[in-house]
């Protein structure tokens, strides 16, 4: 994958990002909000509480007072432990516990601490802060893990000499932990609606319309390609099946603008080529003939001359030279504009003839190569054919410098395949490019009659041009 990532994969994953740090921010202010509304809870509670039990201890401690003193009325204190271990269970209560002016536990909700010093126990803290000055203490505090207490202290002064006190520890940890789990379940929750959302939404975005925009991006690069005449539809009610529509219609006119085209370039080839025939054949029956029998006159001239004047006899020998090279010239002209074996024998012999004139004119060594009798071949793929080989040949023998071409024509399974080989010095980087004019005259041939046409280096070097045009067996 591509860095940024596609769009499908980049909004969900933003939104989820954002989603989680909303939710996370969200949950620390719910959180704190909480936390806040636990401790004001804890110290209303600490309040009320402390007030009964302050109630309490004092009834306990006036009742041991009237049986002869603290000492004598260890039973009523032994009876305030008892009340305050019931009180233990109270929501929040860590310890409560009734000291005497000195820091002496007198009574407790825990029994073990009974008879200690306060600062033994795990009223310390409310101790240190309550005996310096017998007032009431309300006050939080926060311990080393981070957890919240309250601390109170109520004087209980039941007789006007008495410094007892009641010392009251409230732990907050739990109303914290509390308050952090259900924040990250909210978290969870919100988190894990977000995701569900996140995937339902790159759901929508892959499946709805990326893997449908891919698909019409794919049958769209297919038809610039040429491996495609069409381009097929995208189902659905959307902006992308309209835009499939649109290309599948705008290819439809490129399809018909491209036959339109085939059928005129195809139609302005027949042209030119029944001109070069008329040309050729006007070459050969026409100024031929007409050189011909100039020709033979000059030829009897020179007979003439020779007999009656020996000395003019040489001017009529060279002009009858000289126009013998110009009917030449003119005769190889007519065959090239009209090659008499394409018309009267066939390709084959047509390329035979080609290969021979190469070879007379150029000294070259040509040759043509047919495994096997090429049969029902159109007059109009064989004068493509033929006129593809002989541009070749002439390419061959005016940039390649080689000393040997091939022309071959044979049936590979359901192709017709014309080669042109030599052993040159290789095809240039131009033809990649789109080539000269005969080279793009060539392709266009192939086109025209439905194929395609290849070039490259055979394994030895040089060129080769290979065309390859339907034929079924």
């Amino acid at each position: 994958m591509n860095f940024p990532p596609p769009l499908r994969f980049l909004i969900p994953a933003l939104l989820l990002l954002l989603g989680i740090v909303s939710t996370w921010l969200d949950y620390e202010l719910d959180l704190a909000n909480d936390l806040e509304r636990d401790f004001k809870d804890v110290s209303t509670q600490a309040e009320a509480t402390g007030v009964r039990l302050a109630a309490l201890a004092r009834h306990h401690l006036a009742q041991a007072l009237g049986q002869g003193g603290l000492k004598a009325g260890q039973g009523e204190l032994k009876a305030l432990s008892d009340n305050l271990s019931d009180w233990k269970h109270e929501p929040w209560l860590s310890i409560a516990a009734v000291v005497d002016e000195n820091g002496k536990v007198m009574a407790c909700s825990s029994v073990e601490w009974e008879g200690k010093a306060a600062e033994e126990t795990p009223a310390a803290q409310v101790w240190k802060r309550a005996r310096v000055g017998y007032t009431k203490i309300m006050e939080s505090s926060t311990l080393e893990g981070g957890d919240m207490i309250v601390l109170a202290a109520f004087p209980l002064q039941v007789t006007p000499q008495g410094r007892e006190r009641l010392l009251l520890v409230f732990d907050h940890a739990n109303a914290v932990a509390h308050a952090h789990q259900d924040a990250r379940q909210r978290v969870a929750w919100s988190a894990a609606v977000i995701a569900l959302m996140c995937l339902c939404l790159w759901a929508t975005l892959h499946f709805g319309v990326a893997t449908r925009l891919e698909r019409l991006a794919r049958s769209v690069r297919e038809f610039g390609e040429g491996r495609a005449i069409s381009i097929d539809p995208v189902r659905g009610g959307d902006e992308v099946h309209e835009l499939s529509q649109a290309f599948r219609k705008m290819t439809q006119r490129l399809a018909d603008r491209e036959r339109e085209r085939n059928e005129l370039e195809r139609a302005v080839i027949d042209s030119a080529e029944n001109e070069r025939r008329r040309i050729g054949h006007e070459l050969h029956d026409g100024i031929g003939q007409q050189l011909t029998a100039v020709l033979m006159a000059i030829n009897g001239l020179h007979a003439e001359l020779q007999a009656s004047a020996p000395a003019f006899a040489e001017h009529a020998q060279h002009a009858s030279q000289s126009l013998s090279a110009t009917l030449a010239e003119v005769r190889a002209l007519s065959h090239g504009l009209a090659p008499v074996p394409l018309w009267d024998q066939g390709l084959e012999h047509a390329l035979q003839a080609l290969a021979d004139a190469t070879t007379r004119s150029s000294g070259l060594r040509c040759v043509f190569e047919c495994p096997e009798h090429i049969k029902e071949v159109s007059e109009a793929t064989a004068c493509n054919l033929y006129r593809i080989a002989q541009e070749a040949v002439n390419n061959a023998l005016k940039h390649a410098d080689s000393a040997e071409i091939r022309i071959g024509l044979e049936r590979r399974d359901a192709f017709l395949v014309l080669e042109i080989d030599d052993d040159g010095c290789g095809l240039p980087e131009a033809p990649a490019d789109g080539g000269g004019i005969g080279f793009r005259i060539m392709q266009h041939r192939t086109e025209v009659m439905g194929g395609r046409m290849e070039h490259g280096a055979p394994p030895a070097g040089g060129t080769r041009i290979a065309v390859y045009i339907p034929y079924p067996p």
